[in-house]
């Protein structure tokens, strides 16, 4: 027999939205309930141990230093961050030839320097006429809502080469998905919602700046402790019923009934709960083309972080490659090393379909071309295909391919009736960030309050 639980509040999911969703509620003097599909809490932030018990970020890791509701949240619960690992050489290699560099430019030709600095200047300017909170809303929203991402990146004057394939790269991996399934009003509203596209694609002051000790999954641990039994994983949501005066729920062997509901999962996952009365069809419609793309994260162990000491950040790129990007994201301590590697959307997909032994040894290869012979001798090695987890469906974020973001965009935040969405996805300042599934959480939050 199903439990039956009565609360203020049903939360689905419990991702950084659901929970911090949940935290604001429970502080506003709401009684809320957290249902959660997966047997562990985070959402797309997965924090492993490793067999020393040393912490591992197998989904998003980094906080940038604008994501000041991130640091807001850990700081309430006690969690403290550190630099990501920048000293000494990052690597660029093209074909056999490798370029080391510090700093923010790689060694490619002052041509191609130029028009990629061209590119993403013009970026930032058209970005700054994107109203952040209602893109949709822009003077030339519906022309650029015409346009793929693709087609930017082939008439922005970036020469062929090399350049033009760590920046094709660069973008490809902000969206995961094929360029030409991309709006470039959605990319123009990414690069608002996090100030420039330099923020976007850089450590030092960006988006890959910070760490968070004891993984990122630690802030989600400590609320979701706080929370209590207030938190049910391995419920399935398989329904949710609403009228004017509540909403029922039916999770796994849970059924809940609630003055209001946040709904926080990726928009795809959704179309798989059974809404009576049936989501809108314009509703459906944004759902089904809000879709996340192809992402793996591996995370490649060593007994320590070798390449510190021979003059290497860590920090490498190969597009096109089984191991497209490399940080290091080795824990506060020092110890174990930790490299982090890449690969985005179609390259990705591509790697995927390798046999895991060829995978692996693809991706050893690499880094072993990279940072030298030490690299062929990992202690462990750790692949997370995000596009195939049952629950995610893709990473790190859904994009919006041309023509949703002008026609359904507004739906994104608008409630429904008592059910309220949150996401990452319906973020705007930090959109796609763990700061923007907090920002969204605290939103939904403040929706209710507001309303009860």
């Amino acid at each position: 027999m199903a439990e039956r639980i009565d609360v203020d509040v049903c939360v689905v999911g419990a991702g950084y939205a659901g929970l911090t969703a949940a935290r604001r509620l429970s502080q506003g003097g709401k009684s809320v309930v957290v249902v959660e599909a997966r047997d562990r809490i985070g959402g797309r932030v997965w924090t492993q141990k490793l067999a020393d018990g040393s912490p591992v970020d197998r989904g998003g890791g980094w906080l940038a230093p604008y994501h000041d509701r991130a640091f807001a949240l850990a700081g309430e619960v006690g969690v403290r961050t550190y630099k990501t690992y920048v000293k000494g050489a990052h690597l660029l290699v093209d074909g056999n030839r490798t370029r080391r560099y510090t700093g923010l430019i790689p060694k490619i030709s002052p041509l191609a320097v130029l028009t990629i600095a061209r590119a993403q200047w013009k970026l930032d300017r058209l970005s700054k006429q994107v109203p952040v909170d209602a893109p949709w809303t822009a003077a030339r929203a519906a022309e650029w809502d015409a346009e793929s991402v693709a087609s930017y990146v082939d008439r922005c004057g970036i020469t062929p080469g090399i350049g033009r394939d760590l920046f094709e790269m660069a973008v490809r991996g902000l969206f995961t998905g094929d360029l030409d399934d991309v709006s470039f009003l959605n990319m123009l509203f990414l690069v608002r919602a996090h100030h420039s596209i330099n923020n976007l694609l850089s450590i030092e002051k960006g988006a890959q700046e910070n760490l968070v000790e004891g993984g990122a999954g630690e802030i989600a641990r400590r609320v979701g402790d706080e929370l209590g039994d207030a938190v049910r994983v391995n419920s399935e949501v398989r329904s949710i019923t609403r009228d004017d005066e509540r909403v029922v729920v039916e999770a796994g062997d849970l059924v809940v009934t609630a003055r209001n509901a946040v709904v926080t999962v990726p928009p795809a996952l959704a179309l798989d709960i059974a809404f009576d009365p049936p989501l809108p069809d314009d509703r459906r419609t944004l759902y089904e083309k809000a879709v996340a793309g192809p992402e793996s994260k591996t995370l490649v162990v060593y007994d320590e972080p070798f390449w510190r000491a021979a003059g290497f950040s860590g920090q490498t790129a190969e597009p096109g490659s089984a191991s497209e990007v490399t940080l290091d994201a080795s824990p506060v301590s020092g110890t174990p090393g930790v490299i982090a590697s890449f690969t985005f959307g179609p390259v990705a997909a591509r790697v995927q379909k390798l046999d895991p032994a060829v995978r692996r040894k693809a991706v050893i290869d690499a880094l072993t071309a990279r940072l030298g012979s030490r690299a062929a001798s990992p202690i462990d090695f750790i692949e997370t295909a995000w596009w195939e987890q049952e629950w995610t469906r893709g990473c790190s974020m859904a994009h919006f391919p041309p023509g949703v973001l002008t026609r359904y965009g507004p739906l994104l935040q608008q409630p429904m009736g008592r059910v309220h969405w949150a996401g990452t996805e319906t973020a705007t300042t930090s959109h796609g960030a763990i700061d923007g599934a907090i920002r969204s959480g605290e939103r939904a939050a403040a929706e209710i309050l507001d309303r009860e």
